[in-house]
């Protein structure tokens, strides 16, 4: 396992029981809000700060980008680990247990190491530039399928709302009269963070 991959499981895992044991006792969770349906919560901090720590035992010298309290400067620019303690506060929130615990790192602007650990199904996928992507320690492929006949789709819209609402009603209008609105539900959907999905589909593409 690449060494920096093994530092972001071990500040995911943490994170992520962290997250978890917070999820079962809502009275601990204090929430403020960002803006329009943009949530923070002590949780979040507290999970980053855990993170920070536990990256700084191994990597003082590297730089941390993070959701919340934004850039820390390290000695070494060329390596910059990009995070996102609870990606998924809104679902959080609102007792929807769909969210993830979010590390990336970019190394001279190239993401290299990725990991995704959702702490409520215990699924965590990791990639490695060059070395595909797992999950739970299993390879993912991608499908076989060369169209979109049979296959399931899942999206989600981001939070907001107001501004893209004209352009949300005019995908739905179109994707209606092919689908079954809440009929059956998609097995296991996943919204995926945008670095993350960028060094597994990288991996993925290089096999």
């Amino acid at each position: 396992m690449h060494p920096m991959l093994n530092i972001a499981v071990r500040a995911a895992r943490k994170a992520g029981n962290l997250i978890a044991k917070h999820y079962e006792t809502p009275d601990s969770v204090e929430t403020s809000q960002k803006g329009s349906n943009d949530f923070v919560t002590n949780v979040d901090k507290a999970a980053e700060a855990m993170i920070i720590e536990t990256i700084r035992k191994s990597y003082p010298q590297h730089t941390i980008i993070t959701e919340e309290s934004g850039e820390h400067a390290g000695e070494d620019q060329d390596v910059q680990w990009v995070i996102d303690p609870l990606d998924g506060t809104t679902n959080f929130v609102k007792r929807l247990p769909h969210f993830s615990v979010s590390i990336a790192v970019r190394i001279k602007g190239r993401t290299e190491v990725a990991v995704v650990y959702d702490p409520m199904r215990n699924e965590l996928f990791t990639a490695t530039r060059g070395q595909g992507a797992q999950l739970n320690g299993y390879r993912l492929r991608g499908s076989s399928a060369r169209d979109l006949d049979g296959t399931i789709i899942a999206t989600g819209f981001p939070f907001k709302a107001k501004q893209h609402a004209t352009s949300y009603m005019n995908i739905l209008a179109t994707c209606i009269p092919n689908a079954r609105i809440s009929a059956a539900p998609v097995p296991r959907p996943w919204i995926w963070p945008t670095l993350p999905l960028a060094a597994l589909t990288a991996t993925l593409k290089s096999r």
